[in-house]
């Protein structure tokens, strides 16, 4: 399957203009919004108010990805020639692990993917726009650049868009996909759809080939082609031993001794190793789409991230400080609490054992400590 890519035009920085100057650039009016007709002109050349993607969850391709494997495969065959066989039992047993090992995956996979598919859902459907010098409600996917959207707490952001400098400094924006907690306000929609911060998003992912092979599966299926040769190599060694003869029990005896090289268990193994862990991630509220994800996330090496927010909590808290002739002080608190201890603990010779631990009453300590703690107090 070849990569999908989505061919977007230059953004307008919209949060270097003023208000009169969006407004102007959509041909709008701030008290009367567009009209019926100019939304219709503009829905027809921006396009709705829409993700591009694949749709609703297919059970049948989430089914699919649970067989569509080099070692399934020679499961199903090796199932079959132990039918042919007369080795039921033996039969029986494969066809039972590839039968679990589906549904397993299937399972996961499939309560994943609508999870996903309802968190996608929670999004409010109506906008609150000015059309026609009215107040009015539409669907999301109506709203187009240029309308007045009026927003309040509680309303889940479906547009209002802008470009090129680092999104935090942008403090004119409201971006899509955000959630307002406080107050009411009203803004010019400036993109939809796949213009919007989101919409990149969901281009850079549309961009990645979804079949691509994790490490483990590649290794899997390199095994698998392996074991298969080997199987036939053997397959011809039983025949060759009699000396290419022909007999019910010389086939059977070959088709055993190729099955039995087959690790039929492996493919239940991998399966259930990746559910335990799917199962961990769930308990710290993070949804795996896929099971081979995991083995994908355990090569991770580096992670790029946003630090404040992300990474950090956006406060800067004192833990320690140190005075000379004092020694070291041991500070509590969280940051956001204006509560806490203070201990002094003296001096340590290697920063990991101290004279002592004493916490420190209110309005006592040495001058030092004490000017420090009116100095911090004056600060804040």
């Amino acid at each position: 399957m070849g990569k999908k890519v989505v061919d977007l035009e230059p953004e307008t920085p919209f949060h270097t203009f003023s208000v009169e100057q969006t407004a102007q650039h959509y041909s709008t009016s701030i008290a009367e919004g567009l009209s019926s007709t100019e939304a219709a002109a503009h829905l027809k050349k921006y396009g709705a108010n829409e993700l591009q993607g694949e749709g609703g969850v297919k059970w049948y391709k989430v089914l699919w990805r649970q067989v569509a494997n080099a070692l399934v495969v020679i499961l199903l065959i090796a199932t079959a020639l132990a039918f042919a066989t007369g080795d039921y039992a033996e039969g029986g047993v494969i066809l039972f692990i590839v039968i679990m090992n589906a549904a397993i995956g299937f399972w996961q996979e499939f309560n994943a993917e609508q999870t996903m598919e309802a968190l996608r859902n929670m999004s409010s459907p109506t906008s609150k726009v000015i059309r026609d010098e009215t107040r009015t409600t539409i669907p999301n996917n109506q709203a187009v650049p240029g309308d007045i959207m009026l927003f309040e707490d509680g309303d889940n952001l479906e547009h209002i868009e802008s470009a090129d400098e680092a999104l935090g400094d942008r403090l004119n924006m409201v971006f899509s996909s955000t959630t307002v907690v406080k107050g009411r306000a009203k803004g010019i929609v400036t993109n939809t759809g796949m213009k919007t911060q989101i919409g990149k998003i969901a281009t850079t992912l549309m961009a990645v080939d979804s079949n691509e092979q994790t490490p483990l599966q590649k290794r899997l299926n390199k095994m698998a082609y392996f074991v298969f040769l080997a199987a036939l190599v053997l397959v011809l060694i039983v025949f060759a031993v009699h000396k290419f003869k022909y007999s019910k029990e010389v086939a059977i005896y070959a088709i055993s001794v190729s099955i039995a090289i087959i690790p039929e268990g492996l493919v239940a193994v991998v399966t259930l190793t990746m559910a335990f862990g799917v199962s961990r991630m769930a308990e710290v509220k993070a949804i795996v789409r896929r099971l081979s994800s995991l083995e994908s996330l355990g090569a991770v090496t580096n992670i790029c991230s946003d630090k404040t927010g992300t990474l950090t909590q956006s406060k800067m808290v004192a833990v320690r400080m140190w005075f000379p002739g004092d020694g070291f002080y041991r500070i509590t608190g969280t940051g956001f609490i204006p509560e806490g201890d203070i201990f002094h603990q003296g001096d340590s010779s290697d920063g990991n054992h101290y004279e002592q631990d004493e916490q420190i009453p209110t309005g006592t300590g040495s001058n030092h400590y004490l000017r420090m703690i009116q100095t911090a107090s004056l600060c804040n």
